[in-house]
C-alpha cells in the first residue's frame, strides 16, 4: 500500500496541528498538511490524502507491510484525533520498487499497448503509464528520485524500477464493498490489493524474442512463427497504430479492428513459437514472488 485518499464524514480536522493552514473559499473550510499528508476540512467532512509510507518512514521506496500499514494508520489517528474506522477510501495506490539489473527504460521499452487503456511515454522512455477513467498503471525509474540508501536493498551498481497501480475510482468493485483505511490492513484485503497489482502488470503485453524451432513444426506453426517474427520487427505500438488509423479512415470497421487486435495479442503471447525476453522474465519472477508472499 502507498498513497490513499480518505473521506471522513462528520469528522473535525486538528486545525491547530496542521502546517500551512489556510482558509478556502467556502466559509468554515480549510486546507493544511499533517506531515506529508494533505488535509482538507470541509463543511461536514474531512478529506485526507497522501503517501502512508512517506508519512511513517519519510519515503516510499520501501513498501509498507501489513503491520507497517497498521502502524501508519495508528500514528495518523494519534496525531489527528480522527477515527479512521469511520472513513471511506475512495482512491488508492499500490506500488513496489524492484531492484533490477538494467536501466528501467530497457524493461519499459518492451511494454506494448494495453486494451482499454491509453499509453503515455515520458522522459525519453523512462516512464510509461497506462490510464483510463478508473485506473492507471505506471513503471518508472525510481533511482532517479531516491537516494541509494533508501532503496529496497543495496543495488551494487544496479537500478530500481517502480511499478504503481492507482485506482481513481471503482474500489467497491475491487473489494466487494466500501472499505475504511483499517479494513485495508486486514489480511484478505491486503493480499487482494497485491494480487490486483500483479494481475494488471501481467495484462501489459510484452515484446517477445521469437525463436524458430523446427522440431515438430507444422505448416500452420511455421506460418504463425513468421507472423510473430513480423510483429516483432514491426513492434506492438506500430501495429496498434496501423489498426487505429485504419479504423479512423473507414478502411476497417470495428469488428475487423477488434479481430486484428485479438490476433496481435495472440501473436504477442503465443508460447509455442516465442520466448519472453530475459529482462521481462526478470521482472515477471519478482512480481510473482511479491504477489505470492504478500501478507
Amino acid at each position: 500500500m502507498d498513497s490513499l485518499s480518505v473521506f471522513l464524514p462528520g469528522a473535525l480536522a486538528p486545525l491547530d496541528r496542521l502546517a500551512g493552514l489556510r482558509p478556502l473559499r467556502q466559509d468554515g473550510c480549510y486546507r493544511g498538511t499533517l506531515g506529508n499528508l494533505r488535509v482538507i476540512q470541509g463543511l461536514d467532512a474531512v478529506f485526507v490524502e497522501g503517501s502512508l509510507p512517506k508519512y511513517l518512514n519519510g519515503g516510499n521506496a520501501l513498501p509498507l507491510t501489513r503491520q507497517g500499514l497498521r502502524a501508519a494508520l495508528g500514528k495518523l489517528e494519534a496525531e489527528s484525533g480522527m477515527d479512521l474506522g469511520k472513513g471511506q477510501v475512495y482512491r488508492l495506490e499500490v506500488g513496489r520498487t524492484l531492484p533490477v539489473k538494467a536501466p528501467p527504460r530497457e524493461y519499459l521499452a518492451a511494454w506494448g499497448p494495453l486494451a482499454r487503456f491509453g499509453k503515455h511515454t515520458h522522459g525519453n522512455g523512462g516512464t510509461v503509464t497506462f490510464a483510463n477513467g478508473g485506473r492507471s498503471f505506471s513503471g518508472y525509474d525510481k533511482g532517479q528520485e531516491t537516494a541509494p540508501e533508501a532503496l529496497p536493498c543495496p543495488l551494487d551498481g544496479g537500478f530500481a524500477l517502480r511499478l504503481e497501480l492507482r485506482w481513481k475510482r471503482g474500489l467497491k468493485r475491487v473489494f466487494g464493498h466500501p472499505v475504511s483505511p483499517w479494513e485495508l490492513a486486514e489480511a484478505d484485503n491486503y493480499v487482494l490489493a497485491a494480487k490486483a497489482w500483479a494481475a494488471l502488470y501481467f495484462k501489459v503485453p510484452k515484446q517477445r524474442e521469437v525463436v524458430l524451432i523446427m522440431n515438430g513444426m507444422t505448416p500452420k506453426g511455421f506460418k504463425d512463427t513468421l507472423a510473430a517474427l513480423g510483429l516483432q520487427a514491426l513492434g506492438l505500438d506500430r501495429a496498434e497504430t496501423i489498426i487505429r488509423d485504419g479504423l479512423a479512415s473507414g478502411a476497417l470497421d470495428r469488428l475487423k479492428a477488434s479481430r486484428m487486435r485479438a490476433d496481435l495479442r495472440e501473436l504477442a503471447k503465443d508460447s509455442r513459437v516465442t520466448t519472453t525476453e530475459a529482462l521481462t522474465d526478470e521482472i515477471d519472477s519478482k512480481v510473482r514472488a511479491i504477489a505470492r508472499f504478500a501478507r
